[in-house]
């Protein structure tokens, strides 16, 4: 949990900020984010290239001093949002969340923005079809709070992005997690009433098909394994 009695944790603690600070600094974004959500609900602006747009927001206000870098060469203008995803490094983050949003801007990552929390069997839905939701809470932004009391709204959004990246990179079998999203889809029903009647198995399930992105030897390997301790039955 990022957010966690006054700590910060996870991939992304180099960016965030305490929770008591998420109100002032939503003050001084509310302009610009409902300028964005605006153009977004009105179509002016692409999913990606909001989500570029919030990034740059974000960034460059918690991170005073080179929050883009480049080694040797000067930062392309922003404005030309391809060529600087192609080049340009995110500071106090993992690079996968720069290579999705390039992918997701390049169209050969299929990346849908939604501005709420997908349920679990919503994100199962939508990763056996072969796409990924990322969210950002308005709300939360705006308000500046917390989703779910664990990330504020640029670091959930991260988090998709990352999630994203572990599913359509290559090596981790896109095609193979996406089969075995598509068998858990169709098997849905067959555990509703152990899902109803265990919660510590609805848990771990969910957890599997909505937040675990992984090569799909992992991904069944996992699935058995919480089937047995629940005592199901696995083949």
């Amino acid at each position: 949990m990022p957010h966690d009695n006054g700590l910060i944790y996870g991939s992304f603690k180099k960016i965030c900020i305490p929770e008591s600070e998420l109100k002032e600094e939503a003050e001084i974004f509310r302009p610009f984010l409902t300028s964005l959500k605006k153009d977004w609900e009105t179509g002016q602006i692409s999913d990606s290239q909001l989500t570029f747009q919030i990034v740059l927001l974000y960034l460059e206000r918690r991170v005073k001093k080179h929050p883009f870098l480049r080694m040797g060469k000067p930062l392309p203008h922003r404005n030309q949002s391809q060529e600087f995803l192609e080049v340009v490094r995110f500071y106090g983050m993992p690079d996968t969340v720069r290579f999705a949003l390039w992918k997701w801007h390049i169209g050969e990552w299929d990346i849908r923005l939604i501005d709420y929390n997908p349920s679990s069997l919503e994100m199962l839905e939508s990763q056996s079809n072969g796409y990924r939701y990322s969210t950002i809470s308005w709300t939360h932004a705006i308000e500046g709070s917390l989703v779910e009391g664990k990330r504020d709204a640029f670091e959930h959004l991260l988090h998709d992005l990352a999630h994203a990246y572990m599913f359509f990179r290559e090596d981790y079998d896109f095609e193979g997690q996406k089969r075995f999203f598509q068998e858990m889809y169709l098997d849905y029903s067959k555990y509703e009433n152990e899902l109803e009647a265990n919660p510590i198995f609805r848990t771990k399930f969910d957890y599997c098909i909505s937040d675990m992105n992984s090569h799909p030897a992992h991904l069944s390997a996992y699935w058995n394994a919480i089937r047995r301790e629940a005592g199901i039955f696995v083949q």
